[in-house]
Formats: C-alpha cells, sequence, structure tokens
C-alpha cells in the first residue's frame, strides 16, 4: 500500500491545481454555461494533469541527488529511495502516454499542443533548466501552451490578452521562487538547483522579479480596458479586479525577498492573506462576466 501511496506523491496531484489555466479561455469566452464547452475543456485539463505528473516523475529521477541535498525534496519519492528509479521512469512514460491517449479525445490541436508541452519539458528536464532565465522563460511558455489548449478546445480565438497575461503572471512567479530558494537556501541553493546561480544573484533577481511584477501587472490592467474586452463584456467595469490581483503580486514578492515563497501551491496552502485575494478576484470576475 506504501508502494502506491509513493507513486501517487510522485505524480504531484496536489500540483495539477495549475492546469486550472486550460479553463481561463473557457471562462473568459463567456461559455460557463455551455456544457459540451466544458466537456472539451476537461478533457484538455486530464491531459495535462496526466502531462505535467508524466514530466514531476522524470525531474525527480533526474534531480534525484540535488534533491536529496535539498531540507524539503529530500522527502521526495525518489530523493529519499521510497521510489525505485526504474520504477519512476516507467510511471513517467505510462503518464505521458496517457496524457496523449486522452488529448485524442480533443480537438486534433489539443494533442499538438500536448505532445509540444511533453517535448518541451524533456528539453527542460535534459538540460534547459541549467541555463538561467531561459529556465523561468520555459516553464512560463508551459503555462501559455494550458491556456492556449484551453482556448483551442472550445474552438474558440484565443486572445493575445490571454497568451501576455499568462506569459507575464509565469515569468513573475518563476523569478519570485528563485529569488526565495536563493534567500532561504543561502550558498547551499547551488548544491539543491543546478543553474547558473551566478547571474541569479540578489541583485539580478530582484530586478526580474520587479519587472516581470510590474509587466504582469501592467499587462493585466491593459486587457481589462481594451476596447475588446470592453466590448465582449458590455460594460467597462473589469479593470476593478486589477485591486486583489495587485496585493496578490506583491504579497508574492514580498514572500519570495524573504524566502517564503516557495510556489504559488504552497502559498494556497500556507497564506490566508494570499488565497483570500484570489478568492475575492474570482469572486469579482465571476460577477462582472456575468453582469448584462
Amino acid at each position: 500500500m506504501s508502494g502506491l501511496y509513493n507513486l501517487v506523491r510522485l505524480a504531484r496531484p496536489t500540483h495539477w491545481i495549475k492546469n486550472l489555466f486550460v479553463l481561463a479561455a473557457l471562462v473568459f469566452a463567456r461559455r460557463v454555461t455551455d456544457g459540451a464547452a466544458w466537456a472539451a475543456a476537461l478533457v484538455a485539463v486530464a491531459a495535462f494533469c496526466l502531462a505535467s505528473s508524466a514530466v514531476y516523475a522524470l525531474n525527480d529521477v533526474v534531480d534525484r541527488r540535488e534533491d536529496a541535498r535539498h531540507p524539503v525534496k529530500r522527502s521526495r519519492p525518489v530523493a529519499s529511495g521510497a521510489v525505485g528509479v526504474g520504477a519512476a521512469l516507467a510511471l513517467s512514460l505510462v503518464l505521458g502516454a496517457a496524457s496523449l491517449a486522452v488529448a485524442v479525445a480533443a480537438p486534433p490541436p489539443v494533442l499538438v499542443t500536448v505532445g509540444a508541452y511533453l517535448v518541451l519539458m524533456l528539453g527542460y528536464t535534459f538540460g534547459l533548466k541549467r541555463v538561467a532565465v531561459l529556465d523561468v522563460l520555459i516553464l512560463a511558455v508551459g503555462f501559455v501552451m494550458r491556456a492556449y489548449a484551453g482556448g483551442v478546445a472550445i474552438d474558440v480565438e484565443v486572445s493575445p490578452w490571454l497568451v501576455l497575461c499568462t506569459l507575464t503572471l509565469s515569468l513573475f512567479l518563476g523569478f519570485a521562487k528563485r529569488e526565495s530558494e536563493r534567500v532561504a537556501l543561502g550558498p547551499a541553493a547551488a548544491e539543491t538547483r543546478a543553474v547558473e546561480w551566478r547571474i541569479y544573484d540578489e541583485k539580478s533577481l530582484e530586478h526580474m522579479m520587479t519587472v516581470s511584477a510590474s509587466v504582469a501587472v501592467v499587462t493585466y490592467l491593459l486587457y481589462t480596458v481594451s476596447p475588446r474586452t470592453v466590448g465582449h463584456l458590455g460594460h467597462p467595469w473589469m479593470f476593478v479586479t486589477v485591486l486583489p490581483v495587485i496585493f496578490a503580486v506583491f504579497r508574492f514578492y514580498r514572500l519570495a525577498i524573504t524566502g517564503r515563497a516557495t510556489g504559488p501551491v504552497e502559498m494556497v496552502a500556507r497564506d490566508p492573506a494570499f488565497v483570500a485575494a484570489l478568492v475575492v478576484w474570482v469572486a469579482m470576475v465571476a460577477v462582472l462576466l456575468l453582469a448584462v
């Protein structure tokens, strides 16, 4: 029983919340009452859940030595020895194949996007993640792929605003996570993540965080007041939703520079103020999308 439990842990189902990005197009296209659209979107969500879990399992095999030196990651199934390398690789292969099999049930562009995501993450896992800035950019593109797949799954035009908002927010979260690791681990960070830490020094990372946070907030604000958005919604009030966005971004920024922002999933579990900002944003967006 413990073996099955550790295999489930290896797949990191708690991180599937990240795949809610797939539903962004459905929500902002105002298709939330369309049952067929939900069915298609959820197929894409399932495909990305399986694909991301395949990547997690493979990544844990490749990083098992670095993870074993990390105060938290050393408890991961492969790093701790609870799951063998062979079993982890087999699970990764099965999950990757399953993600493609599920994606077949969606429109063809979804299958292509899931396949491209897996290829991109293979490149990330086997070397690209060692290149500073490129590592975060690749992860951000992975989230853009999720948002794009959600759009093509329900056959709606993928807005450039959706792509830009997803990309800039993901870049900020990625740089913030690197800064949090640098602060929390100090010199030991170099032993737990094989990346060019000479580039990710204190000054550089804070600049990267500041720029990406600013661009993310401004991009979202411009989306809310764009003629396309106002015309689609029939009112100009979406801009008020930038308030909880600003709070959440600055909250994450502050916790990152103190070494306490390990990632958005952990923030949801540990920081009530961050969760409250997300809930307020969701509620405001829901009201404004339903407004006539």
